[in-house]
């Protein structure tokens, strides 16, 4: 993949220059804008300042934008912004909801890759479009093609297809997925470049298992496609030898382990009505197996959508807290166990989990001779090399208090226990543990989750807090002897 440092903007999509002096009021100079002398203050800029136009007239400049706080690509797009890379509009948007143009993604790739402009054959590109150069170029190159009737149609939205293919084009990108989703095709036109992206965590589908190809892309999602790219690249790919996705269920957990050996665990799958949404999780990683389940105590938040992964996908083994209940929910998920033959074993603590002869998990805790179901959640301390992840279920403060005293608790990433409750993770444990990362998996919820005076020491003792109710599924990738940690999956 060619090295990206992908430019990012709006309209006229030209790059803000390291650029001194100026040109006059009403012309653009070789970059395609000016700077401001006169009367600037009446159109919101500064004396001196420089800016470009769009088609509109509209002014485009640097600034804060008003209106992505909250919005689930925000951190995309303050990466963009705090490298340098993108621009909003006067009047302080970012205009996360617009379309982006053919015309307009054409010119930024072919900036970036500092293409010479071409000369574009097609009937619809004017000698008087502002992006003929940029259109030209990236035709001549390879990158995009027209439509068969010979137009380009530049000013028309590009869509989530044409940018996937676009993209795989211009930086070379290689690797593939065996996603499945229920509205993409293999014999689609752009299936192989979709699978690439998705292989590289660039693009992902949607929660009901749709890709949705002909989707106009909007400019949220084109700085999200981007920041993955470039962060990706900034950063090195991690090695890929482990990945712990923390899916987002709602009110409740599911996690997948990824072996480095190519092995899945799935650990808790949410409530009932959220097995739709793990199973196109799954689904959408490629994944047809879970050689490993593991229900960490019965209650409905952590086996429930367990149903709909036994109905969907062929499990090889089942570790259960052996945790007796009473509800439909528990008996459904037994019945449906026994009724396929799956291999069903009660870890004890201290017992060692052989799933990949390249990762150690250990049991911390389990047990089933409590009155609390929430005692006896199985704790799982999961090492790949130098990298330590602790899955905590809702274990309560009195499994903490034991475990203290017979395991080193201390790990990198934290699976914060019971959601967040005052049940868990009391000041002991967590300075016992030292995470760096803590992640909370919860979503609206009548029990005042994640607890205020939890979430202070957390914000006190770790460095970075994410949680599935803000950052949506959260991917932890471990590598040699680090590791990455992302959401908005």
């Amino acid at each position: 993949m060619k090295k990206l440092a992908i430019i990012f903007m709006a309209a006229v999509m030209l790059i803000v220059p390291a650029w001194e002096g100026s040109a006059s009021p009403g012309r653009t100079d070789e970059n395609g804008g000016h700077t401001c002398w006169t009367n600037c203050e009446q159109y919101g800029l500064k004396t001196g300042e420089y800016h470009y136009h769009d088609e509109n007239g509209d002014i485009i400049r640097e600034g804060y934008f008003s209106d992505i706080a909250g919005h689930w690509a925000e951190e995309n797009i303050n990466l963009l912004y705090e490298l340098g890379l993108i621009n909003g509009y006067s009047d302080g948007t970012f205009g996360v909801s617009k379309s982006i143009t053919r015309a307009e993604v054409s010119a930024i790739i072919s900036r970036h890759l500092e293409l010479p402009n071409g000369e574009p054959t097609f009937k619809d590109v004017s000698s008087k479009h502002w992006a003929r150069g940029a259109i030209g170029a990236v035709e001549e190159a390879g990158i995009i093609n027209g439509y068969s009737d010979g137009s380009f149609k530049p000013n028309a939205p590009i869509t989530r297809a044409e940018l996937s293919v676009l993209l795989v084009r211009a930086y070379e990108m290689s690797g593939t997925s065996y996603m499945a989703f229920k509205d993409f095709s293999v014999k689609h036109w752009a299936y192989d470049a979709v699978m690439t992206l998705v292989a590289n965590k660039v693009a992902g589908g949607y929660p009901d298992g749709t890709f949705r190809p002909s989707s106009n892309v909007t400019r949220a999602e084109f700085a999200t496609f981007t920041a993955r790219v470039i962060d990706m690249l900034m950063n090195g790919e991690p090695s890929g030898e482990m990945a712990a996705h923390f899916i987002d269920v709602g009110q409740g957990d599911s996690i997948l382990l990824e072996t480095p050996n190519g092995k899945t665990m799935l650990i808790d799958g949410g409530n009932r009505y959220a097995g739709d949404e793990v199973v196109h999780y799954l689904q959408n990683l490629g994944i047809e197996k879970i050689d490993v389940m593991v229900a960490t105590h019965p209650d409905a938040d952590h086996i429930g959508g367990l149903i709909s992964v036994l109905q969907t996908f062929p499990v090889g083994k089942i570790y259960d807290s052996g945790k007796v209940h009473t509800t439909d929910t528990y008996n459904d998920y037994l019945s449906l166990i026994d009724s396929k033959d799956i291999p069903f074993e009660i870890p004890t603590e201290g017992q060692e989990l052989n799933i990949d002869q390249d990762l150690f998990i250990k049991v911390l805790n389990s047990t089933n001779d409590s009155t609390d179901l929430n005692d006896s959640s199985i704790v799982l301390m999961v090492d790949h090399e130098d990298v330590s992840i602790l899955l905590t279920g809702d274990a309560t403060v009195e499994n903490e208090a034991e475990m203290i005293g017979k395991y080193d608790l201390r790990a990198d990433v934290l699976k914060v226990g019971h959601h967040g409750s005052n049940t868990s993770s009391s000041l002991e444990f967590l300075q016992a543990v030292q995470p760096a990362v803590s992640i909370l998996s919860y979503g609206d919820n009548s029990y005042g989750h994640p607890n205020s005076t939890v979430f202070e020491r957390l914000n006190t003792i770790s460095d970075e807090i994410f949680s599935t109710y803000e950052d949506g599924s959260i991917i932890v990738e471990t590598g040699d002897e680090d590791y990455k940690v992302s959401g908005g999956y």
